[in-house]
C-alpha cells in the first residue's frame, strides 16, 4: 500500500524491508498463539500434556521416550512434514521449506522455488515483494493446480504482471553448486534444458504425514501408510476400534480449520460414542496470495464431470464499487449452480479478501437445499466487496454462454 500511496493521493518518501523485525513479529505472534494455548491445557486439571516421541505398545498403550501412558481411547494427530522431491544435488546442496524459510537470518538476493502449489505461490510473492529475485518452477500446466482453472489462470497473470518469474511444464533435473557458492537448478522446461542460479532454493512440494512406521502403527492394530496416512472410516475411527485420526494425518485436507473441524467430531465419537460422520465438500480453502484465493465446493469442471448441467455467475473485482474505491480490482467472483435445481455446487473468489467473502456460499452449501434465493434476496451493505457475490449470484448463465474472467462488470 505504501508503494502505492500515491494513487491515493499521499506520497511516502522512500521503503525499506526489515527482514529481521518481519522476524521477530511473526515469533512473537507464534509464541503467543501457542503460549496461549499450552496455558489453557496446564490450567485444565483434567488434562496432562507430556512431551517426547511417542510409538504404539499395544492399541491402549503408548510409549513416550520411555514413559508408558495408557488409555482406553486414543486420538492420533500427528500432522505432516514437508516432501522433499529426489532430485539429484538437492540434499547435497541445501534447502530450505515452509517449515525453515522463515528463519533465514537474511534476505537471499535471489531464490528458486520449486512447487507452484499454495505454499510455494505464497511463499514466492512474499519473498519477490521483499526484493527477492524469485523463480517459481511448477511441473504442471498452471499454479494452484486443485483450484478452479480460471481462478488459477487469472493469478498467474496476475504475478506475472507483477514480475514473478513463474516456469510452468518445469521438471527440475539437477542441483549444482558452484565454487562461489550459488546455487543452480538446472531443469527441463517444455522440451528445453535451462539453468537458472540462485543463492536459495525453497522446496514447496506438498506435503506428507510423518513417518508413521516411527509410531509402531501395526502394534496397535491400524492401517495407513506415508502416501495415504492413516486410513479411517466415515467416523474417523481407524481399523483399531479404540483409535481415531484427525487432521493432516488422515491425507484429506491440510487446512488447520479442516483439523480442528475433525478434532470435534473425533471426540464426540470417542468420548461420547456420537456415531458422527465428517465430509469434505462443505470445507473451505484459500490461498493467502495477494488477491487471495478461497473456494468451498465443487469447481465448474468437477461439476460437468459428474453429470450436472450447470450455470455459472461471475464478477469481476472491478465492477464493484468497494474494490473500485480502494483500488483492489484484480480478480472476480464465480459461482457454480446446478441448472435444474438452482442448488449452489461450489464458490471460488480471487480477491483482495476473498476468504473472507466465502460464508455467503458456506453458510448456502450448509442449508438443506442449497438453493440460491438467499443470497440473491440479501440485501448488501454499500459499499462492500459482497455486493460482488450477489451480482454474480443474480447474473448466473448457462456454461455455453458464460463470459470470459473480467467481461461480466455487473
Amino acid at each position: 500500500m505504501a508503494r502505492r500511496g500515491e494513487e491515493f493521493g499521499f506520497r511516502i518518501s522512500g521503503l525499506e524491508v526489515d527482514w529481521t523485525r518481519i522476524r521477530a513479529r511473526k515469533d512473537a505472534l507464534v509464541s503467543s498463539i501457542v503460549g496461549n494455548l499450552e496455558r489453557s491445557l496446564k490450567e485444565n486439571p483434567r488434562i496432562e500434556l507430556v512431551r517426547g516421541s511417542a510409538r504404539f505398545l499395544g492399541p491402549k498403550r503408548v510409549d513416550v521416550d520411555g514413559r508408558a501412558v495408557e488409555a482406553e481411547r486414543i486420538i492420533v494427530a500427528s500432522g505432516v512434514m514437508p516432501v522433499v522431491p529426489d532430485i539429484p544435488g538437492l540434499r547435497e546442496a541445501g534447502f530450505e521449506t515452509n517449515e525453515t524459510v522463515m528463519d533465514m537470518k537474511e534476505l537471499p538476493r535471489s531464490m528458486v522455488v520449486i512447487g507452484g502449489g499454495p505454499e510455494g505461490m505464497e511463499f514466492s510473492q512474499m519473498f519477490h515483494r521483499f526484493g527477492v529475485r524469485v523463480t517459481v518452477l511448477q511441473r504442471g500446466e498452471r499454479v494452484l493446480p486443485r483450484e478452479d482453472e480460471e481462478i488459477s489462470r487469472e493469478l498467474e497473470g496476475i504475478l506475472r504482471e507483477e514480475g514473478l518469474d513463474i516456469r510452468t511444464g518445469a521438471q527440475p533435473e539437477r542441483v549444482e553448486r558452484a565454487a562461489d557458492g550459488k546455487l543452480a537448478v538446472v531443469a527441463r522446461i517444455k522440451g528445453r534444458t535451462e539453468r537458472i542460479e540462485c543463492v536459495r532454493i525453497l522446496v514447496a512440494a506438498g506435503r506428507r504425514p510423518h513417518e508413521l512406521s516411527d509410531m509402531d502403527l501395526g502394534k496397535a492394530g491400524i492401517e495407513g501408510d506415508r502416501e495415504r496416512g492413516i486410513g479411517i472410516d466415515e467416523t474417523l475411527r481407524t481399523s483399531a476400534a479404540n483409535i481415531w485420526a484427525i487432521g493432516d494425518v488422515i491425507g484429506r485436507m491440510q487446512y488447520t480449520h479442516f483439523a480442528t473441524y475433525t478434532a470435534g467430531i473425533a471426540v464426540a465419537n470417542a468420548l461420547k460414542n456420537e456415531g458422527r460422520h465428517y465430509e469434505t465438500g462443505r470445507v473451505p480453502g484459500a490461498v493467502f496470495t495477494d488477491p487471495e484465493v478461497a473456494s468451498v465446493g465443487i469447481t465448474e469442471r468437477e461439476a460437468i464431470a459428474r453429470g450436472r448441467k450447470v450455470k455459472v455467475g461471475k464478477q469481476a473485482l472491478k465492477g464493484v464499487a468497494r474494490a473500485r474505491a480502494v483500488a483492489e480490482t484484480a480478480g472476480f467472483i464465480k459461482l457454480v449452480v446446478d441448472a435444474q435445481t438452482e442448488e449452489l455446487l461450489g464458490m471460488h473468489v480471487l480477491a483482495h479478501i476473498g476468504a473472507d467473502l466465502l460464508p455467503q456460499g458456506i453458510l448456502l452449501l450448509n442449508t438443506a437445499d442449497r438453493k440460491m434465493t438467499p443470497m440473491t434476496a440479501c440485501i448488501c451493505v454499500h459499499p462492500t466487496f459482497s455486493e460482488g457475490v450477489k451480482t454474480a449470484a443474480t447474473g448466473l448463465k448457462p456454461v455455453d454462454s458464460v463470459t470470459p474472467p473480467g467481461a461480466a462488470l455487473g
